[in-house]
């Protein structure tokens, strides 16, 4: 099995971690309003628990979005490019989306530092939040490396199909 091959696994396994932590904050949802409603006593941290599943849901699930190629594309041009010029912008594309998404991470994990050395933590569960940010990061670094395997397979595409198809 290739490196291509495991690495999709891996964004596979963490798109079915979004989803269980999307079940975990629906249940999570569903008991804090019947606790709230019947029984008179909310969930104790259950707005915690919903704002960093909410986060983490969203970060698992992008190096799959990314891999997939199911990012937004706004293509009232590029759909009249000729294939070699598609091909070239959608690598140039990819090496941006991999930069950007690079440089997020590097920050995110940055600020997840500095809030680990000021020891700020979550107001009723006391999660450590500087770990919460570098768990994000290290998803967003992820999903960079799914970027930049995007436009690699773009360069390859185009040495193996010179004349061909776009993708």
């Amino acid at each position: 099995m290739g490196l291509t091959a495991v690495f999709d696994k891996v964004c596979l396994t963490l798109a079915w971690a979004s989803g269980a932590i999307a079940a975990f904050v629906m249940t999570v949802t569903f008991v804090g309003v019947v606790m709230r409603y019947v029984f008179r006593d909310p969930l104790m941290g259950g707005f915690e628990m919903i704002e960093i599943g909410m986060g983490l849901m969203v970060f698992t699930a992008l190096p799959l979005m990314v891999r997939r190629r199911g990012n937004i594309a706004v293509t009232v041009l590029s759909d009249r490019f000729p294939p070699g010029l598609a091909r070239a912008t959608t690598t140039l594309s990819n090496l941006v989306g991999a930069a950007l998404t690079g440089f997020i991470a590097w920050r995110v994990w940055l600020q997840g530092e500095r809030l680990l050395t000021y020891g700020e933590v979550t107001m009723e569960l006391r999660v450590p939040r500087g770990l919460i940010a570098q768990g994000m990061a290290s998803l967003l670094a992820i999903a960079a490396l799914a970027f930049l395997l995007c436009a690699v397979e773009a360069i390859r595409r185009s040495k193996t199909d010179p004349a061909g198809a776009t993708s």
